[in-house]
């Protein structure tokens, strides 16, 4: 009896302290490697998600351009370039200028027709809550500038580290489209919507169309000075057959300068700018406390 209890003692012993730790090499494993055809919670199922969200986006825009023209309406590639990929995009849209425009109209006549008197004529509510509901309008387009200056920033933040993949790459001897093909795979879990971009990038090279052609693109669609450099410098370097990884690293060495100096530039602007909230917020009060004391010896000495 003391021999089976000792025997079931040190096994209870053993699942309690190996057990856990065997548990959690398990769960670690499949968290890295993942086990089945999408593992939520492995990085590689993580991966593979990011991938398949970051394919609608490529097929909502080459659905726009099936009607018959090479490249998207003006208002389909400001949605696109803010973010707003579904068919659906430019009919909300317009939708939203409508809803603006009938909802400023109401709100401003239904405010005009109390505040107003009453011996007024009767179209004066109309014409003003008209005029107001027609500036309404520009309220939609203000709010989609905004979402593609968002999205601009961005591709902003998210262009360094393309270029360094994109050297990588260049380095290991691999071709332009080989390059940009990996980088897009790569890019499309960390920095979706410039991988989804360069996905599109890789189709149309795959379609045939040349480089030079799908860079300018590329510049386009983002809507940045630095992939509008860049395709100028591809196409300098395709004319005048100089080396591209040296042309890559000289490029990428120049953004990260640029992109101090705009740092810089901002840092400088601070202070500048931090001098209406100061003046309008801290001058009062700091007058306030100065002269109070004043006001009162003042009444004191007066009255």
């Amino acid at each position: 009896m003391a021999v089976f209890a000792a025997a079931v003692a040190l096994f209870l012993f053993a699942a309690l302290v190996f057990l856990p730790a065997m548990q959690t090499r398990r769960l670690v494993a499949d968290s890295l490697v993942g086990d089945g055809p999408i593992d939520r919670r492995s990085i590689l199922g993580q991966d593979q998600r990011a991938k398949i969200a970051a394919q609608k986006p490529v097929d909502a825009y080459f659905k726009s351009i099936e009607k018959e023209r090479t490249e998207p309406s003006a208002l389909e590639a400001k949605l696109f370039r803010a973010g707003f990929y579904q068919s659906s995009a430019p009919l909300i849209y317009t939708l939203c200028r409508l809803g603006a425009v009938c909802i400023g109209f109401l709100v401003v006549y239904a405010l005009l027709s109390r505040i107003l008197p009453e011996k007024l004529p009767a179209f004066i509510p109309v014409a003003g809550a008209a005029l107001f509901g027609l500036a309404c309008i520009v309220i939609p387009s203000i709010m989609l500038d905004r979402f593609e200056r968002t999205q601009k920033q961005i591709y902003r933040r998210s262009f360094p580290d393309f270029m360094d993949m994109m050297i990588t790459c260049a380095d290991a001897g691999m071709s332009l489209e080989a390059a940009v093909e990996r980088v897009s795979q790569e890019m499309a879990a960390t920095h979706k919507w410039l991988g989804i971009q360069l996905a599109i990038m890789n189709l149309q090279l795959r379609a045939g169309k040349p480089l030079r052609e799908a860079l300018r693109e590329l510049a386009d669609r983002i809507g940045l000075d630095e992939a509008k450099a860049l395709a100028v410098l591809f196409r300098q370097s395709e004319e005048l057959g100089t080396s591209l990884t040296e042309a890559l690293r000289v490029y990428s060495a120049e953004m990260r300068s640029q992109r101090i100096l705009q740092a810089e530039e901002r840092a400088n602007a601070l202070p500048v700018k931090m001098m209406i909230p100061l003046g309008l917020c801290i001058f009062p009060v700091v007058m306030m406390v100065i002269m109070l004391p004043v006001i009162i010896r003042m009444k004191g000495i007066f009255f």
